[in-house]
């Protein structure tokens, strides 16, 4: 590849929105052309008005519990503890309902649900590869099975791989797997990724992570960023209710939002809060246990869950918004997991509130950019709370008072500039294709 002026990378993974768990995906291989690689990506089928800058080859794949559903006769786009619950006549949070799901999918869903994507994809990489001129490759996570794909690719044609993960493996303390679970996917996990020449994570609580498991020698550290394109500039007018909008899921015991609404719910019984001028959104799939936290508090008028919402109009609903939330994971369930909204909420340039005693890297971006506040019990929220309305009721806002410039850094643009500046010292220039 002497006299090659620019590099190529073949990227295997899932593009969000189009696919869950591949915001990193699209931020790297947007901007990685600015920095001298010229990215293709592997990934799922996208929607025929999908308008993405960079090239994508998609590769048909069925999910593993999807496929069984529809063969069923049920719908795979909805979920299948729902449809069990309905043909059994019981809630879909029922204990015992949920205990056989989580085994049945530990078994049906190794490494992950799309192992027959898997194998078609691994099909086409390798055929692409021998067709093209890739210099590297990089996997990104989730699935895990893109990792096994690129393990394939460096066994077989020895290039340089990167394996970058944005959602851990068989550390995902946020997965409800049980220990046999575990140790099948801890004995993958060391024999895929002995054979990548350098391991990614977002934080330096999970590089340490990595670390101790896999050698100290591969291991990076590359945060996560916000799309340069989408700040919120010039600011949009904010909704004319008080208005308090989290954008994501939830799940069990691992990120739930009882803290946030017990706050509010003293505030409302204290008639500090006006109910009838105050608003909580909730865009993400709805769910029935997390209605009934709502339900119990008294706050059904106030607090909706509006279910799940395309890109746009997340951003949309983000930057109208006072106050945008931040509802961490459980401190059992793990320490050190980067909430990747809010960096996204630093492009919406509104106000921020990270809930829960959990430890969250992105906690120390707020306050550092001056982008709202870190609150981790009910009394600190309720404070919080109270002070952002009696600013609302003062002003009819919310004032946003970060660090434009100094956020920058957070940026995707950056982003890949760390990966492009990994693969240069992976790739020779003189590395035979």
């Amino acid at each position: 590849m002497i006299g090659k002026v620019r590099k190529s990378a073949l990227i295997v993974g899932a593009i969000w929105p189009y696919h869950s768990g591949g915001a990193r995906l699209h931020g790297l291989a947007k901007y990685l052309p600015e920095h001298g690689w010229d990215p293709v990506v592997l990934t799922w089928p996208l929607p025929e008005n999908a308008d993405l800058p960079y090239r994508v080859e998609a590769v048909e794949g069925d999910e593993a519990v999807a496929n069984l559903v529809k063969g069923m006769g049920g719908d795979p786009h909805r979920s299948v503890r729902t449809q069990l619950a309905q043909k059994l006549g019981m809630s879909s949070d029922n204990r015992l309902l949920c205990w056989t799901m989580t085994r049945a999918r530990e078994v049906t869903e190794y490494p992950d649900g799309h192992k027959r994507w898997c194998r078609s994809a691994t099909q086409r990489a390798l055929a692409l590869v021998q067709e093209e001129d890739f210099d590297a490759v990089i996997s990104t996570s989730s699935p895990v099975s893109s990792h096994l794909v690129a393990c394939e690719l460096k066994r077989e044609f020895g290039m340089p791989w990167v394996a970058d993960f944005p959602h851990l493996w068989s550390q995902d303390h946020g997965t409800p797997y049980g220990a046999v679970r575990r140790a099948f996917d801890r004995r993958l996990e060391r024999r895929t990724l002995a054979r990548a020449d350098a391991l990614v994570t977002t934080n330096q609580s999970h590089t340490e992570m990595f670390a101790k498991m896999h050698g100290e020698g591969r291991v990076n550290s590359i945060m996560h960023g916000f799309d340069p394109d989408t700040v919120n500039s010039p600011p949009v007018t904010l909704a004319r209710k008080f208005t308090l909008t989290y954008t994501g899921g939830f799940s069990r015991g691992v990120r739930e939002p009882r803290v946030l609404l017990e706050a509010l719910a003293v505030l409302v019984q204290q008639g500090v809060v006006d109910e009838s001028n105050t608003e909580g959104r909730f865009y993400g799939p709805c769910l029935d246990w997390v209605q009934k936290q709502i339900d119990e508090r008294g706050l059904s008028r106030i607090v909706t869950q509006c279910g799940s919402v395309p890109q746009a109009a997340a951003f949309a609903r983000q930057r109208e918004s006072h106050v945008l939330l931040s509802i961490k994971c459980d401190p059992r369930a793990g320490s050190g997991i980067l909430s990747w909204k809010v960096l996204e909420y630093l492009a919406a340039r509104r106000p921020i509130l990270s809930v829960g005693a959990g430890l969250d890297p992105a906690d120390d971006i707020v306050e550092e950019m001056g982008a709202g506040v870190v609150a981790t019990d009910v009394e600190a929220v309720r404070s919080a709370l109270e002070d952002a309305y009696a600013e609302y009721a003062r002003t009819g806002t919310v004032a946003w008072r970060g660090n434009d410039a100094a956020a920058r850094k957070y940026g995707q643009q950056e982003m890949a500039r760390r990966f492009a500046e990994l693969l240069d010292g992976l790739v020779p220039h003189d590395y035979p294709r």
